[in-house]
C-alpha cells in the first residue's frame, strides 16, 4: 500500500502536463512577437501600453492623466505589476538577461495602433495641429489626412483626450468650412487640385461620415452644397455612400438653388438708366449699356450645375458691356445675395430653420 500511495504522489496525468506545456509555449509565441512601437519607447516612460496584443507604447503616465480623464481615474488607483506585466517588458527589452524595472501594462486589445500612435503624436507634439496635419494634406493627399482624422477621433472620444477630439474636429473644418470665404476657397480647391471625380467624391463624401459620426450638424449645409456642386440630380441618386435621406436633401436644395442662383443674377440687379459714362474696348470709346441687367441668367439656366457661391468676374462672363461703377455694384450686389442665401442654407437644405437652430442641435 505504501509503494501504491507514494507512487500516487509522484504521477502527473498526462493531459494536465500537456497543458502545461501548451500554455507555456503560447506565452513564449506570444512575448516573443512584442515590440516598441519606434516612436514611442520613452526611457523614462512609467506604463505600457499594449496593443492588439503585438506592439507596446512606453510613455509617461503623468501626460496621459494631463489629457485624458479616463486615464487620470484609471491610473489613480494602485496598479499592481503582474509576472506577466514583466514578461511583457522583457519580451520587448531583449529577454530576461537584462534587468527587468516592474511597469505596469494597460492592454488595450479593442484599438489599433495607428489610432493609438496618432492621439499619443497629437498629445506628445504641441505642433501636431498646426504643422504636422497641413503638412500631411499638401505633401500627400486629402484621403490620407481624413484617414488620421477617422481613425484618431473616436479613440480620442472613447478616451476623452479633449483637446485632441478639439483640434480634430478644427482640422476637419478645413475640408468642411462653416464660413462662406472658406468655402469657396475650398470648392476652388476640389475643383483646381483634386481632378479625379471619384477622388473629390471619395473625400466629399468620408467628410460627411465623420461628421455624421460625430454630430458635427454644423458642417452639414457646406458638405451637401459641396456634393451638389460637383454632381447633377442622377449621379447624387446613384452615389452608394449616401443615405436615401440625404439624397433627398440634396436633390431639394438643388432645386431651390437653381432658383436662388437665377434670380440673384437677374431679379435684384435693377437697371440703372442714368450712366453716361464711356468705355473703352478694342472698337473705340462707346457708351455703356448699363440700363440693362446683366445677361448671365439664360447661361445659368441652361446649365445643370449649381454655382451660386462660386466666384464670378462681370466683366468675362456678361455679353453687355458696363463701366466700371456699375459693373463694381453689381458684383457688390452678387455677394450681398450670395451671403443671403449662405445664411439661408440650413433651411434651403432641410436641416434647420436657421444656421443657429442648427448649431444648436435642432434638426428637422
Amino acid at each position: 500500500m505504501s509503494s501504491l500511495r507514494g507512487s500516487a504522489a509522484v504521477v502527473i496525468p498526462l493531459s494536465l502536463q500537456e497543458r502545461l506545456i501548451k500554455m507555456a509555449v503560447e506565452l513564449h509565441d506570444h512575448t516573443a512577437k512584442l515590440s516598441y512601437h519606434p516612436d514611442f519607447c520613452y526611457e523614462d516612460g512609467s506604463i505600457i501600453l499594449l496593443v492588439e496584443e503585438t506592439t507596446a507604447f512606453k510613455v509617461h503616465k503623468s501626460i496621459l492623466c494631463q489629457h485624458s480623464s479616463v486615464f487620470r481615474d484609471m491610473l489613480s488607483l494602485p496598479l499592481k505589476t503582474s509576472g506577466n506585466d514583466l514578461a511583457v517588458v522583457a519580451s520587448v527589452t531583449g529577454g530576461e538577461s537584462e534587468p527587468v524595472t516592474p511597469i505596469p501594462v494597460v492592454s488595450l486589445a479593442q484599438d489599433e495602433v495607428p489610432a493609438i500612435a496618432g492621439v499619443l503624436k497629437a498629445i506628445y507634439d504641441n505642433r501636431f495641429f498646426d504643422k504636422y496635419l497641413p503638412n500631411l494634406m499638401t505633401e500627400q493627399d486629402e484621403e490620407t489626412y481624413l484617414r488620421l482624422l477617422s481613425t484618431m477621433m473616436p479613440i480620442a472620444r472613447k478616451y476623452d483626450f479633449e483637446s485632441v477630439l478639439g483640434g480634430c474636429i478644427e482640422a476637419l473644418r478645413r475640408v468642411a468650412p462653416v464660413m462662406l470665404p472658406d468655402l469657396m476657397k475650398r470648392l476652388e480647391t476640389l475643383q483646381n487640385f483634386v481632378a479625379e471625380p471619384e477622388k473629390r467624391t471619395s473625400i466629399i463624401l468620408m467628410t460627411l461620415k465623420l461628421a455624421d459620426m460625430f454630430d458635427l450638424t454644423e458642417f452639414f449645409p457646406a458638405l451637401f452644397y459641396q456634393i451638389i456642386a460637383f454632381h447633377t440630380p442622377e449621379d447624387i441618386y446613384n452615389l452608394p455612400g449616401l443615405s436615401w435621406k440625404d439624397k433627398a436633401r440634396c436633390a431639394m436644395g438643388i432645386a431651390e438653388l437653381r432658383m436662388e442662383q437665377e434670380d440673384a443674377l437677374r431679379c435684384h440687379f435693377p437697371p440703372s438708366g442714368d450712366c453716361t459714362k464711356l468705355v473703352r474696348t478694342e472698337e473705340g470709346w462707346i457708351r455703356p449699356l448699363c440700363n440693362k441687367r446683366p445677361s448671365l441668367s439664360a447661361k445659368l439656366k441652361r446649365s445643370k450645375r449649381v454655382f451660386v457661391f462660386e466666384r464670378l468676374e462681370f466683366e468675362k462672363e456678361s455679353n453687355v458691356v458696363h463701366c466700371r461703377d456699375c459693373t463694381s455694384r453689381y458684383a457688390t450686389e452678387y455677394e450681398r445675395n450670395q451671403m443671403r442665401i449662405w445664411s439661408s442654407l440650413p433651411k434651403i437644405f432641410h436641416l434647420s430653420k436657421s444656421w443657429e437652430d442648427l448649431l444648436q442641435g435642432r434638426l428637422e
